[in-house]
């Protein structure tokens, strides 16, 4: 098994903490909603201000767009929801499936990029294979469940994961979001398996820490007790989980 099989495998094996944290953090964002279109609008809020520095004024046509969505009791659907999408966006005319449209269109309206829409068209299928469906809002929600193994789901490359890349950087993985998923494609990776690969996020992000001038690698206690949605009775259990990621990025 080679490093790149390994981290995902320890990912894999651990799959479960992040998927707990982030479902957590959907209904933190979402519960109050009353409707399909309240559950999209707050989800695709939580996602853009993800960005250290959303382009607010860039976002305000955008929002202003959703208000005018006709879906109340009735959910879109897949195909739905990415056509009223890409009516502030670019044309997709080439696409690898419904879930690699869906991030084409929203990378191109303006205010978002790849970063924010490949985390929002994770979200979706995430939400959408959890049995919360009181926050569904896809009248295909099985369109979550199985994806085609042609369809493209892209790796949300922000500054947590890079630095991971820049740790283990004998993966070749690169510094891009570009370079990351492509060379997470090349390998042969599934689209399942790239939702997978999203947890480099969390194991990421409470095993660095950060400052104006500079980005270390290390347990962040204070990064996990600031947060709402971590499991604070198995503190103990991250940190030594913690600890075996980051051994295995510099082994």
């Amino acid at each position: 098994m080679n490093k790149l099989q390994q981290i995902f495998a320890f990912l894999k094996h651990n799959h479960q903490w992040n998927d707990a944290f982030q479902l957590r953090e959907y209904k933190r964002y979402l519960s109050h909603c009353r409707t399909p279109k309240e559950r999209i609008i707050a989800l695709l809020h939580m996602v853009a201000h993800t960005q250290s520095s959303p382009k607010l004024e860039a976002l305000a046509g955008f929002w202003e767009h959703l208000e005018a969505a006709p879906w109340k009791s009735d959910a879109p659907s897949l195909v739905e929801l990415t056509d009223f999408i890409q009516q502030k966006g670019l044309l997709i005319i080439l696409n690898h499936g419904p879930w690699d449209r869906l991030f084409r269109a929203l990378s191109s309206v303006s205010g978002w990029g790849p970063k924010t829409a490949a985390l929002f068209v994770k979200c979706v299928i995430q939400l959408h294979r959890s049995a919360h469906i009181e926050l569904h809002f896809l009248a295909d929600a099985h369109s979550a469940g199985h994806i085609n193994e042609s369809d493209r789901i892209y790796l949300p490359v922000d500054a947590v994961i890079k630095r991971i890349s820049l740790e283990a950087a004998s993966l070749g993985l690169g510094q891009s979001f570009d370079s990351m998923n492509s060379a997470l494609f090349t390998a042969g990776f599934t689209p399942d398996d790239m939702l997978i690969w999203d947890d480099l996020w969390f194991w990421g992000f409470f095993s660095q820490n950060s400052s104006r001038t500079a980005r270390t690698v290390g347990w962040n206690e204070a990064r996990f007790w600031g947060q709402l949605s971590t499991p604070k009775d198995d503190v103990d259990a991250v940190r030594k989980k913690s600890a075996k990621f980051l051994a295995l990025l510099s082994a």
